[in-house]
């Protein structure tokens, strides 16, 4: 019963952490997209982000994807030893959510960036 209960917890963890983590890291690509395309012709000034605040959010994309392709090694690393599900399920959420916020607060940085360049552009 306890190894059942073990995996179940290490499942939900796991769904979780992958949905919070592409749901980031859709944002943040979407953001970045925005940023980075020419603002209109009409003389609006458009959101941009400085090349800083674009490497902030190229950190953090790539901070979520490393979390996100290593589960399957942590995952391989403990079969091969005979401890699955003892390690894993426990330090790759808290890793997971460090890197999470991690990547939130250079998005904040990197967003806060931008929008002090376009208020001192005024």
């Amino acid at each position: 019963m306890a190894t059942s209960d073990n995996r179940s917890a290490a499942n939900s963890f796991r769904t979780i952490d992958a949905a919070r983590g592409l749901l980031i890291t859709v944002i943040i690509g979407i953001v970045g997209y925005f940023a980075v395309i020419p603002p209109p012709a009409s003389g609006q000034s458009a959101f941009s982000i400085t090349h800083s605040g674009l490497s902030m959010l190229l950190v953090g994309v790539v901070l979520q994807l490393a979390i996100i392709f290593s589960r399957p090694l942590v995952a391989r690393f403990e079969r091969a030893r005979g401890m699955e599900g003892q390690i894993s399920p426990m330090v790759i959420h808290v890793l997971q959510l460090l890197a999470d916020g991690l990547t939130v607060l250079l998005f904040a940085l990197a967003v806060f960036g931008g929008i002090t360049q376009a208020a001192s552009s005024i």
